[in-house]
Parts: C-alpha cells; structure tokens; sequence
C-alpha cells in the first residue's frame, strides 16, 4: 500500500467511456459515461455537478477504481486508477452521502479505531494521537472531541467523516453528494471547510446538489447525459450556456437534444486551443508547464498495511465499546433474554414436570390364555341385550354385574375395546404394566423451547450486523482492511454478547425454577437435561452459530429490511431439522440436521434421554451422547460459517470490481 503524504493528487481523464448491458434491449449496451475527458490539477477545488443520472456518481466510482471504464484513460497522481489501485490505496480519501462513524462513540474514540486502520503499521500510539488532534483541529470538532458523534448535529456528524478521510492525509479527497442533506448554513460550513483543504495542498473534488456556495470552488466539472458540458469557472459558464442562474443551467441541458451541450464544450475547447497556439511562444511554454504539471507521477512513499492481529484487536474493540456505549442497545440486550426467560417460564407455570408416567410390555403366553378365556365369556356377556337374574353361568353373572354398571357396559361394546384385545393377544400392542417412570414429555418440550429461543436470538443478532455498517466496511476496504480481520472480530464480538444474553436467560429460568420448587412446585427431570452449565454451553454455540449464519445473510443483502425478510426462511428449517417437533432419527433428515442445524446439535447437548423412554419421545434415535459430539459440530459450523461470509464478501468486491484482481 502506499499514498502521497499531505500532497494534492492531479485527476487526469482522457476519453473515459463507461457502458453496461441495456436491460430495455437485452443486446445492446447503455453508456453511463461517453468520451469524457478533464485535467485537474493538484491542490484544485472542483465541484462535480450536472442532473440527476448525468454519471456523477460513477464518474466517482471510476476514479475511486470501484467501476472499470469501457475505453480511455483515468490517472490520479500519474497512476492508472485500475492497474495501480493497491498503489493508490490510501491516497485517495472517499466521504459518501451517508455518515459512517459509529454513532454511539465519542468523536475521539472513533478517531482513534479509524487511525488505528488508516494509519501505516509501524505508527506509534504517539503519532496516531497527533493525527487525531491534527485533524480534529482541522474540521474544528475542538469542542465536541468527548461527544457522542450520535448526538452531533449534521454539519458536525460530517465533519467527523471528513476527519476520519484525512487522517492519512489522502492528496485526493472524493466528495459524493456529502452535502445533500444539510441546511444552508451548514452546507456553507463545510463546502468552506473543503476549500481551506484544497488551499493546504489537498486536492478535493466535490459532488453536491446545493449551488449556492458553489463558487467557493476553483473550477466546476459539468456532466449532462454521461457526458462533459462544461469544465470552467463558475462565471464562465453561465455565459457559455446563456442563462443568469446556475440552476438554469440544469433546465437548458434536459431541454437541448442529446449531444448538443457537449458539442459546443467541444467546439469552445477547439476554439481556446487555437487561441493558445496563437499566443506568444513563453505564454505557450508556461501553458506546456501547466499541463506537465497536471499529468506529472507522483511519488507515493510506501506505506505498510496493519496485519490481521492488529486489524482484528481494533475491530474486536471497537465492537465491543460501540456494544457498551450504546444505551438503547444495551437495554435491549438485557431486556430481551429476561422477556424470553419469562415467556419461558410462564408458558410452563401449569407443566407437572414430575407427573408418573406407567411403561407397558407385551403379554406372556399365560397372560394371553387367560385374557382370551374371560373375554370369551365377557363377548358372550354383552352380546345380547339381557339376561335373567336367576341364570348362573359365568356369562350370566358378568352381565347381571354389567347391568348395574352401564358406563363399564358401553365401554366393553365399543368397538376399540375388541381392537385393543386382539392387539394384545397378537402382540401388536404393549398393554401389560412394567415398571413406572417421569413423563419425560414436559421436560423435552421445555428444552426445546429453552434451545429454539436461543437460536432465534442468534439468528436476529447476526442478520443486520453487516448490513447496516456496509458504507464503513466500503470505505475501510479502501484503507487495506481484511475481510478475515473484520469477519472474524465481528463473530468474536457477537460470541460476547450472546454470552451475556445467554446468561441473563439461563440464570433467569433457573432462578424461577427454584422459586417454583421453594413454594411446592416441580422442576423439569434432572434425569432428562444436562446440568445449566453444559446446557447454557450448547445453547450459546448455537446461538452463535446462528448468528454467523445470519452474517451470511447480512453480507447478501443490501438494505436491513431485505435481511429481515430472511430472518423467517431461516428459523423455519432449524426448528423442522432441531428433532423439537419432527423426530430425526436417520435417512436423509439426519444428515441435513447435522449439516445445517445448529438447533438439532443444541438439542442433542441439552437433552439426555434417561432409562426408559418411550420410543414416541425419542426424537434423536441411535446416537452417541458423548458432550464433546455437539460441541465439536457446533464449533465447526461456526467456522465454516465464518468462512463462508468471508468468501461471500470477497466474491461480491470482485463482481464489483468486473475485474480479476486478488481480493483479501
């Protein structure tokens, strides 16, 4: 990596054409930019102005290297924006639209992880903090350094930005509609702010929509249909294009057809050419400098890249104080596992967890014979509709007693009764007593829930923590950060919290447990559950397996609202694959579990099958209940989730870039 140290970069663009596939005709192509060419020179303030989908945007995106032109030539400092952009890494400051800081960190402390970022390896805690008081001097944050950038006002929040950018004393400063959402005033401030940058050395280029402090540029760049029609002063094109406001500027290119504005720019460019050929040879000499200078390589000081040990410690912490600083989130952190608890609990307050439970068996050979006499002589008993008091057989006196007990009569009669018999006799059904056990039933169902709720929180947790931070990470890709630094500080960070959440849960139920038990209540079977510890173990794996799998789904997206969209399709499969309703007990079933359900290695952590158990409540069939198997395959998908939203990042930043070029 390397940039230039506090020295203005020139823009040269000579021919650039930028075109994508045209979705209207599915052959032919859409050009976003056409033949556009411009030479700015170090230290110059230029605003970039021109209707909406005139190419501003893209134009910045080319320079910044995010999107490859189609022809031409675009050179920051001399170097090829494409073919050198690891060179230009850091010499180029970038601030978009949408403020990037973590609002629920002070000014300084944000400072403080992005210098820890931006700023070359070898920089000591001394000359980070100089750059930060550098900076923070330079937007004027003084008297605001200790406030949370979350409590700012608008100009401020951006200034915050701005500082963030120039830590590393970028010598180009890319401004994308920065401004748009600020008051007049504000707006003035900044766009001031950004031509004392530009009189420092730093060259800055600007796109806003606000023309009124637009002359505090040196130059504007004007774009209309992709291409350029103007590139002069302020003054000057006013004149060029025969209007009295520059606003106007923007109905007279929607007025005029295609092609007509940057004909006549191309025409006054001819025009001023001959009239430079034409002056004296030492005017035409300075003018050859000038040129020399716009397009001169600049030198870039080599700059090394913060290793993954130390991008991984910055971006761990400073999850962890945005995590601490931020009230509302901490509120809900703490709120959510003890509504879950209490759900919990109060969904089980009328469970008899305790409730005996009577196992049966086949019938033995005697058994069978003996149950086949007396309900031979039982069927005879019932089958006609009386039978006189004074008949002594056996059948006569069952039915004189059966009389008396209508209930029992209409029992025998009915037709289940006879079903249930031959069962028995044929040893279908097990209907002898056995042995007496706990029903294990409502103990299975509370684990369940304890397990499913968990993973439900980790899956909530994960989804949005990409996504809603993705103009910071674009930016901090640019500055040489790792997507294996990020990911892996990101999971380490969430690993934390739901360590916390799941905690508070835990501890919560099983307080209410106790209560329950101290005012004559039961507690679920101590013979089907793992001890609180194993189980909080089991269920915060799971829990953040989940979440990494939702950092998959946040590394997808591009908006939180389509990550929420998400969040259903994923429960929905790790409960039918957790073994909590369906049983899972092999075939093809069994191995997608193990696969993809963090939820099915969570339960099976959790619960123990004890002695006994009916073969309707064995949900996991044959399997070893070893501790160290579920705590193995959660780990592991952990880590291949990790990987996957690792992979899933990169693969994205090469389909934007369209180009093969090593991501890391």
């Amino acid at each position: 990596m390397k940039h230039a140290a506090q020295t203005g970069l020139s823009v040269v663009a000579d021919n650039v054409t930028m075109s994508v596939p045209d979705a209207s005709n599915g052959r032919g192509r859409k050009a976003l930019l056409k033949d556009v060419s411009f030479r700015i020179k170090p230290g110059d303030f230029v605003c970039l102005l021109g209707p909406s989908g005139a190419g501003k945007s893209t134009l910045v995106r080319a320079i910044l290297g995010e999107r490859e032109i189609s022809a031409g030539r675009l050179l920051v400092g001399g170097h090829d924006v494409f073919g050198e952009a690891d060179s230009l890494r850091g010499a180029i400051g970038y601030v978009p639209q949408r403020d990037v800081n973590p609002e629920a960190l002070p000014v300084e402390r944000a400072l403080h992880y992005a210098a820890e970022v931006r700023l070359p390896a070898e920089a000591s805690a001394t000359e980070r903090r100089a750059a930060i008081d550098r900076v923070v001097a330079d937007v004027g944050l003084d008297s605001v350094r200790r406030e949370t950038i979350g409590n700012l006002s608008g100009g401020e929040m951006k200034r915050a930005s701005l500082a963030a950018e120039m830590l590393a004393a970028p010598g180009l400063l890319l401004i994308d509609e920065a401004t748009s959402s600020l008051d007049p005033a504000t707006e003035a401030r900044i766009m001031t702010l950004l031509a004392e940058r530009a009189r420092v050395g730093t060259t800055v280029v600007a796109v806003t929509h606000h023309l009124d402090n637009v002359d505090k540029a040196d130059k504007l760049l004007i774009l209309g249909h992709g291409e350029v029609v103007w590139f002069g002063s302020r003054v000057e094109a006013l004149e060029h294009f025969g209007v009295y406001r520059l606003a106007d500027v923007y109905v007279a290119i929607e007025d005029k057809p295609l092609g007509f504005w940057s004909a006549r720019w191309q025409e006054r460019e001819a025009a001023d050419r001959r009239v430079t050929e034409a002056q004296k040879a030492d005017k035409t000499v300075g003018d050859k400098a000038v040129s020399a200078t716009a397009e001169r390589v600049a030198s870039l000081a080599a700059v090394s890249i913060p290793g993954f040990a130390r991008q991984f410690a910055t971006f761990f912490r400073r999850e962890l104080e945005t995590a601490l600083r931020d009230r509302v989130g901490i509120c809900m952190n703490i709120l959510l596992p003890l509504v879950l608890a209490t759900v919990v609990l109060a969904g089980f307050s009328a469970t008899k967890f305790q409730t005996p439970l009577m196992l049966t068996r086949f019938l033995d050979p005697g058994e069978k014979s003996v149950l086949a006499d007396v309900w031979g002589e039982v069927s005879q008993a019932i089958a006609t509709d009386s039978v006189g008091e004074q008949d002594a057989s056996i059948p006569g006196q069952i039915r004189v007693f059966l009389d008396s007990q209508p209930k029992i009569l209409a029992h025998l009669r009915d037709p289940c009764t006879t079903r249930l018999v031959r069962d028995a006799l044929t040893d279908t059904v097990p209907v002898a007593p056995e042995n007496e056990i706990i029903d294990p039933g409502g103990t299975f169902k509370w684990l369940s829930l304890m397990s499913i709720c968990m993973v439900i929180l980790g899956l909530v947790t994960g989804f949005r923590e990409i996504v809603k931070e993705r103009p910071m990470l674009d930016l901090e890709r640019r500055h040489g950060l790792r997507f294996i630094a990020y990911v892996i500080a990101k999971v380490a960070a969430l690993a934390v919290v739901l360590a916390a959440q799941i905690a508070i849960f835990t501890t919560t139920v099983e307080l209410g447990l106790m209560l329950r038990e101290a005012f004559g209540g039961d507690a679920p079977a101590a013979i089907y559950r793992r001890s609180a510890v194993v189980s909080g173990t089991c269920n915060w794996l799971a829990a953040v397996a989940c979440a990494t799998i939702g950092l998959i789904v946040s590394a997808c997206v591009r908006s939180t609202d389509k990550g929420v969209l998400a969040v259903p399709l994923l429960i929905t499969p790790q409960i039918l694959l957790g073994a909590t309703i369906l049983p899972i007990k092999g075939g093809l079933l069994k191995i997608l579990a193990m696969l993809f359900s963090p939820l099915y290695w969570s339960h099976r952590g959790c619960r123990s099958e004890g002695p006994g158990v009916p073969d309707f409540w064995q949900n996991l069939g044959e399997y070893d209940p070893a501790i160290w198997i579920p705590i193995a395959a959660l780990s592991m998908q952990i880590m291949v989730a990790t990987i996957a939203t690792i992979r899933v990042l990169r693969w994205q930043e090469r389909a934007a870039l369209d180009r093969n070029r090593s991501v890391r």
